[in-house]
């Protein structure tokens, strides 16, 4: 469906020559990523499903979509990056899933998703694992994979997002990274 809009969009809007890259990337911003990263903050990121994003991502970036940089001027991803300012958007995802994991932390403790959230933590064994024919990869799975690349466990993660100043710098931290 997304291929389906930025198509259309394709022949309307990023051919012009009217419009401006920096406009071209706003209207990106303001109606691609939205539909591509929706509810992204609770997904079970899997190498393959963040390999397609980016693809999809990339694919948006440069070509005939918003940039007109074609495949055969030989021109790498990480310089389209660099023209178009856009951070990856598993990196996004990430991001999100970071805050989200931060939001529920520090809730209060007699709320649900705080509750459950420290239940997880608390009783996930290392060898658990999901009954055949379930999703091998679940969402805190995904957090703890993203909190090993800053050195820390997920009870480390949490006593951190109780403290909102500091919760914030880690994620801004995953950003620029």
């Amino acid at each position: 469906m997304t291929r389906t809009c930025m198509k259309a969009l394709d022949r309307n809007i990023w051919h012009s020559s009217i419009i401006s890259l920096q406009t071209k990337i706003r209207l990106y911003n303001v109606y691609i990523l939205p539909i591509l990263l929706y509810d992204a903050d609770t997904w079970s990121m899997t190498s393959t499903s963040s390999r397609r994003i980016d693809a999809f991502d990339q694919w948006c970036l440069r070509g005939s979509a918003i940039s007109c940089v074609f495949h055969i001027q030989h021109v790498t991803n990480d310089e389209v990056r660099r023209r178009t300012c856009q951070p990856p958007a598993t990196l996004l995802i990430t991001t999100r899933q970071l805050r989200l994991f931060g939001h529920i932390a520090h809730a209060g403790p007699s709320q649900d998703h705080s509750r459950a959230l420290r239940a997880a933590i608390s009783r996930l064994s290392v060898d658990w694992q999901r009954p055949p024919g379930r999703p091998r990869r679940i969402w805190l799975r995904t957090i703890e994979l993203d909190l090993q690349q800053h050195n820390l466990g997920l009870n480390s993660a949490w006593k951190r997002a109780q403290e909102r100043c500091k919760w914030r710098q880690l994620v801004e931290t995953a950003m620029s990274s």
